[in-house]
């Protein structure tokens, strides 16, 4: 083989390849219900308030306080508001009934105490600390365009 064959041979892969992530990444922006569903766990379980932008319009103002209700019971235990923060690992999520506007969700995984990402690899790659069994159904609704979460998600609606 001479080195002009060689040159487009490997041409040819390296398009082939970037042509293929661009297709991969089209298709990872688009809108599912299962999508929504993990991003609002991890938010919820990380308790960032961005979370409130993937709940209904008449759920979103629980997040504040809900949030503050983690602060108490973080202040409680002696502990700081990050403590309380979790992460969600080994996340899987199915669609249980779908139509056009609204779907139900399954959401199975893991949660771990995570006060930073450091600690929470480390954990994980070293079996360290208590790790809970999530298991949720979630009710999303299609509103605007995009995919929210409604109903009484985890703790997020207790008085």
């Amino acid at each position: 083989m001479d080195s002009g064959t060689k040159f487009l041979t490997f041409t040819s892969i390296l398009m082939l390849a970037l042509i293929l992530q661009v297709v991969l990444a089209v298709a990872d922006q688009r809108e599912t219900p299962e999508k929504a569903a993990l991003e609002f766990a991890e938010a919820y379980f990380w308790l960032d308030p961005s979370m409130s932008g993937r709940l209904c319009a008449g759920s979103a103002a629980a997040v504040d306080d809900y949030l503050w209700r983690v602060g108490q019971e973080a202040r409680s235990l002696g502990y700081e508001f990050d403590y309380m923060k979790q992460g969600i690992y080994h996340a899987d999520a199915h669609a249980v009934l779908k139509d056009d506007n609204t779907a139900e969700v399954r959401l199975t995984g893991e949660r771990r105490r995570t006060i930073n990402p450091v600690y929470g690899q480390v954990a994980r790659w070293f079996g360290l600390g208590e790790t809970h069994h999530v298991q949720e159904t979630l009710t999303l609704v299609r509103e605007g365009g995009s995919w929210k979460v409604c109903g009484k998600p985890f703790r997020l609606m207790e008085s």
